[in-house]
């Protein structure tokens, strides 16, 4: 069988990374006889700092992925076996760098302390956005993914439009699910929080999207399929109210560990002053739907 070689920038044939710029180190007299490591003082050291961590992430990621592109070469007929585990490592391949990408938004959003700027956004809009940016993630999972519900009417949008002329709400509704929001903080936050509900979901589910105005608020509903195993629906919805709540676990116990999604989402409610919960949707104690909802105040209170 001939030898094959992966192309340019695969295993065996690293590129330089032209794109990464060192971050700046202190000098050794500057280090020496500290006795203790200076603390991350900027957001723009965090962002560096992630920014590396993820390039060597997808770097293993990617020579993974270069192999597989090698061996499903290395066969003029590719057996069945050996295909879908091809299949199988692309689509996981695919999910992880979906991830990191999660997760490097995330952490630099938790690390950044600027001042909120306000402004009028229509959720309804950011919600439309969101679901169409999540959707590939939703469908490589094996997650169903509805379409946006107003007070109960279905709001459908083609993928990435949700800003168009076809897609866009008339000013009336637009009015109806106005908040006061920082916009690079709101918009992460519902894709994030999306992303998190299709992770938990089982494959072959569903998730979905409700906004529901009220006079003071605009409340944000995300509801799951309920899990196979009727107790993990009741411990995952008592978990998410302590943890929504900010509950110190009972009797010496840990605390449950919680997505990166989920502590950017607390962080990004409570700066926005909203109230965020975990609720089950309908009365079958036997199949228990978690939902995450989020009310939205109309307006911020000056401090």
């Amino acid at each position: 069988m001939t030898q094959l070689f992966p192309p340019s920038g695969l295993p065996g044939n690293p590129e330089p990374d032209s794109a990464q710029s060192p971050a700046p180190q202190a000098s050794n007299a500057q280090l020496a006889g500290s006795g203790s490591a200076q603390p991350v003082r900027s957001v723009q050291e965090v962002g560096t700092l992630i920014e590396q961590s993820a390039h060597d992430l997808r770097s293993s990621l990617n020579a993974i992925q270069s192999w597989a592109y090698v061996l499903d070469r290395a066969f003029d007929n590719t057996p069945a076996p050996a295909q879908r585990a091809l299949d199988g490592i692309r689509s996981g391949m695919q999910q992880q760098l979906a991830l990191i990408e999660e997760m490097e938004e995330g952490v630099r959003l938790l690390a950044d302390e600027t001042p909120p700027r306000w402004q009028p956004l229509d959720l309804r809009a950011l919600a439309l956005q969101a679901i169409a940016d999540r959707r590939h993630a939703a469908e490589a999972r094996g997650v169903l993914l509805s379409p946006l519900s107003a007070d109960g009417a279905a709001i459908w949008s083609d993928a990435a439009t949700a800003s168009t002329a076809s897609t866009a709400p008339a000013p009336a509704d637009a009015a109806a699910y106005q908040i006061d929001g920082d916009a690079m903080r709101l918009a992460p936050l519902l894709r994030h929080l999306l992303v998190h509900c299709i992770w938990r979901a089982p494959a072959g589910g569903a998730v979905s999207v409700h906004l529901f105005s009220e006079p003071d608020y605009v409340k944000l509903r995300i509801t799951e399929s309920p899990p196979l195993d009727s107790q993990r629906g009741a411990s995952r919805l008592a978990a998410l109210t302590d943890f929504f709540g900010r509950r110190p676990p009972q009797g010496g116990e840990p605390p449950s560990r919680q997505s990166s999604a989920l502590l950017l989402t607390r962080r990004m409610v409570e700066m926005h002053g909203a109230v965020l919960s975990a609720e089950s949707d309908g009365c079958d104690s036997d199949k228990v739907s978690v939902c995450i909802a989020v009310r939205f105040p109309r307006h911020m209170r000056p401090a």
